[in-house]
Order: C-alpha cells, then structure tokens, then sequence
C-alpha cells in the first residue's frame, strides 16, 4: 500500500491563446507530482468562465489574449478566489506593471526554464510573489520615477515612469487599485516571498533608491492614510522586504496565521488587491 500525498495537488487554470503554448504549459504543470491542471482557456472569457466553474487554487494565464486580456480579467479571477501568475512573452513595462496594479501575484516571462515556472506556480500558491528579473527592473523603474501605476487617480490606467499609456488591451483594469477610490481586496494572497527557485533576485521589490529633490507622486497626497496598528506596520514593512509569510512568523515570534490575518487587515484599510502591491505601497509611504 502507497502512502497518500501529503498535500493535495495544487490546482492550476491554464490560460494562453497559442495551442502550442498552452500544450506545453499543461504538460510541464501535469508532470510535477504536486500540481494538477483542472482547466484550460484560450481567450480571457474563457477563463474567467472555467475560474469561476474549477475554483483552481492558482491561474497562469498570458498577458495578451482575444477578447479580454490577462491584465484586465485578473481582478475577476482574483474575485474567484484564485492566485493570479501572468506568464507572457513580452517584458514590457507597461504589460508588468499594468499587470501588478490589477492585482497579479506574479509576472514571468515565458523564455524562463520550466523548473523556475513550476517553483512560481508553487511560491504563489503558499502566498509569496514571483517577479522575473524584467518583471523586477520595471518595478525599480517605476519607484526611480515616482510615477508609478499605483500614483494614478481613480480609473486612471497604469502608467511606466516615462509616461506612457497603459498597457495594451488593459482599459481601465489596470487602474491602480490602491488610489482613491479603488475596492477593497476581498482575499489576501502571501507575502512577497525571497524564497523559491524564482531567486531572491526575482521575488523582491528592492528599495527605492534616494530621490530627494523629486516631485512627490499623486499617491502620497491622495488622501489620508489610514491608521496601521503597530503589528500590522511591522508587518508590512516585513512584506516590503521580501519575507515570505513563514519568515514573518518567525522573525515576530507569531503563528503564520496571525500574520495573514494581519495581511488581510492592511489590504482591505489600504484598499489592496495583493501583497505585492502592499509592498509597493510601502515603498511609496514608508520607504
């Protein structure tokens, strides 16, 4: 008699509209002993249809796709309940940091090795984020400047640091959840994680470097900001610096799901969709 898993498989929505990828993605998933695929879509309707029908526990899905895009269903595939992993072929900034600002858990590009995918699927799951290297210089970019997506007012599409439109195909998806105006996260994701294949390189937001002299963005004189209690600052700020929910816990001498309670209290006062955005938050306010 075989000895049952541990866990149960994690369980994975696939959504890209090039066959060939979408095969290949499926197959990579299927062969890793603790992930299962429960669906496919070729086009964003698709997938939101088959999120709300399979419930998977995480959705990679490619940034750009027929109808909606991988930006703008990434609120409503959050809304199921889901984890949310842009994968695409592009590196760019207006694809990441649109993708970010609509509450993505993660951004990859898909020239990564296959094992550095299947880590992402699996650190997004237990709640930490995945940046890939571009994914991390758009965001550093952006910080330089201080007029990053989350700067923008309400309804505003996600900008890159030199001003450009939002990102193709985004509409308004992509408006910084975290300015005025914006909902509340309903869930809260994990922390940005520095662990995993991905690298530490990949999964944290590094600190924004000294901008004295510079403008101050919208973000900082949007509105008042809510009141952290002393815990959940602390935790927030462990966020920032890329530790992972376990990390947290062990550093604050507190069960991890103290800590993720703390999370889901500083994104909904904040009016967050994800930690990673969190992070950037501090960045913004804090850093």
């Amino acid at each position: 008699m075989t000895d049952a898993p541990a866990h149960d498989p994690i369980r994975v929505l696939v959504a890209d509209d090039h066959p060939a990828v979408r095969s290949g993605l499926v197959a990579l998933l299927d062969s890793a002993d603790d992930i299962t695929v429960v669906a496919e879509a070729s086009d964003g309707a698709g997938a939101v249809a088959a999120a709300r029908e399979h419930r998977p526990e995480v959705v990679l899905t490619d940034v750009r796709m027929p109808g909606a895009t991988g930006i703008e269903i990434t609120p409503q595939l959050r809304q199921t309940g889901a984890h949310v992993l842009v994968i695409s072929g592009f590196d760019l900034d207006d694809y990441v940091l649109g993708a970010l600002a609509a509450g993505a858990d993660g951004y990859l590009v898909k020239s990564e090795d296959p094992a550095r995918i299947l880590a992402a699927v699996r650190d997004v799951h237990r709640g930490d984020a995945v940046l890939s290297a571009a994914a991390t210089r758009a965001v550093v970019g952006a910080l330089r400047g201080r007029t990053a997506p989350w700067s923008a007012g309400p309804g505003a599409g996600a900008s890159s640091v030199s001003g450009e439109p939002s990102a193709p195909g985004s509409s308004g998806a992509s408006s910084a959840p975290w300015s005025s105006g914006a909902s509340g996260a309903a869930s809260a994701p994990g922390a940005l994680g520095a662990s995993g294949a991905a690298g530490a390189q990949d999964a944290k937001v590094p600190s924004a470097p000294s901008t004295a002299g510079s403008t101050s963005s919208p973000a900082r004189t949007a509105g008042p900001v809510p009141t952290l209690t002393r815990r959940e600052e602390d935790v927030l700020a462990l966020v920032a610096q890329g530790r992972s929910n376990q990390q947290i816990a062990s550093q604050l001498y507190v069960e991890i799901t103290t800590v993720k309670s703390h999370l889901s209290h500083v994104l909904a006062k904040l009016q967050l969709d994800s930690r990673v955005q969190a992070a950037l938050w501090w960045q913004q306010h804090r850093g």
